[in-house]
């Protein structure tokens, strides 16, 4: 066999075994992550509540339940499982990559274990659990394929994630809003929400981690400042998250700008003219 036949032929062999290998992690991490969704169907686990009389003039206070044990866990085994399954598969690619690409699956297991424990009955909880485990593999298919940016299948798959990124937000704000907790409770949750989401649509831009910080930091506050606003109207939680995430993709996709150092008065006015546009329709929905 000649030398150039046989060398293409080994490579070809390993890109198939790695191939192979990732799909068996990915199978692996998926079981692991539903049968302990699968678990909590069983298990009663118990309510702890916290309040205070009098806070500001109002009540206040909180309760977590069962559903939020299953929603700690099922990130922290997604998370885990998606930084050992993006090592294996991406060993050259540096860390900061590899922890912002965290985000995506987990806030994707968040909003499938707050759907699965919001079931009614067993056929519709088996069919949420079927689905979150597909939309789970295929948010871990993209970020396999948005680690590198050296990679073929990069920019069609980031691309695809920031439109998740902002999906997730969008009901997640939902899930945030229709609680209807004091505005003193509800911020932090927005807060956080929208700065890691912030995070993961800014990474591309392969800034520096403290412009990534500073810039999502800001846009997360402004966000989480609008949510105690909107807490005062008269809207729907639905039409509430709607603003706020058209307000995450205007800050997100200025500040992508400026950390390109492509902002320009154009790209600026084109940005306000959608955020616009976007609020009007969203007020003409509501009408």
């Amino acid at each position: 066999m000649h030398p150039l036949t046989y060398n293409r032929a080994m490579v070809s062999h390993a890109e198939v075994n790695a191939r192979r290998l990732g799909r068996d992690r990915l199978s692996t991490l998926l079981a692991l992550t539903l049968t302990s969704a699968a678990l909590f169907r069983f298990v009663e686990l118990p309510t702890f509540s916290w309040g205070v009389r009098r806070f500001l003039g109002s009540p206040l206070g909180f309760t977590i339940g069962g559903e939020w044990l299953l929603s700690l866990l099922m990130m922290a085994l997604v998370a885990t499982g998606t930084f050992a399954f993006l090592h294996e598969g991406h060993r050259t690619v540096e860390r900061r990559a590899l922890l912002l690409g965290l985000i995506t699956p987990t806030l994707t297991a968040l909003a499938a274990s707050l759907v699965l424990a919001h079931a009614a009955s067993w056929p519709l909880w088996m069919g949420y659990l079927a689905a979150g485990g597909m939309a789970l593999g295929f948010v871990l298919t993209l970020t396999d394929r948005a680690v590198d940016p050296d990679a073929e299948s990069y920019p069609g798959s980031r691309a695809m994630l920031n439109l998740l990124d902002l999906f997730l937000a969008f009901g997640l704000y939902v899930a945030i809003l229709i609680a209807q907790e004091r505005a003193l409770i509800t911020a932090p949750f927005v807060f956080v929400l929208s700065f890691v989401v912030a995070l993961d649509l800014l990474a591309p831009t392969a800034s520096e981690l403290a412009a990534l910080l500073r810039f999502a930091f800001v846009i997360a506050l402004i966000e989480s400042e609008t949510a105690w606003v909107l807490s005062f109207w008269p809207i729907t939680p639905m039409t509430a998250a709607a603003m706020l995430t058209g307000i995450l993709y205007l800050l997100s996709g200025i500040a992508y700008q400026e950390l390109l150092g492509k902002l320009t008065r154009r790209v600026l006015m084109e940005f306000v003219l959608f955020a616009l546009l976007f609020a009007l329709l969203i007020l003409y929905l509501r009408s």
